[in-house]
């Protein structure tokens, strides 16, 4: 017997954030604070997947940080 799970991300967004699509896979990005806060990790944590290419990331002209949840996820599963 096998199981299959999907898991879908549904984020509550302040009117002040970007919408920002991940090129690599389409899927909204969230900003780098609030993937710390929603996986359980620190803010560091996720600023090193960035700086080790794990994760998808885009970076807005406001300097704001913004990353993929599902790169986010895949990339926590293999620490």
């Amino acid at each position: 017997m096998s199981v299959r799970t999907e898991r879908k991300f549904v984020v509550r967004r302040q009117i002040s954030e970007q919408l920002i699509s991940c090129e690599k896979c389409r899927e909204q990005m969230i900003s780098a604070q609030f993937s710390a806060d929603f996986f359980g990790v620190s803010s560091r944590m996720i600023y090193r997947l960035i700086e080790s290419s794990e994760i998808h990331f885009a970076e807005t002209d406001a300097n704001e940080i913004y990353v993929c949840p599902v790169s986010v996820e895949q990339a926590l599963k293999t620490i």
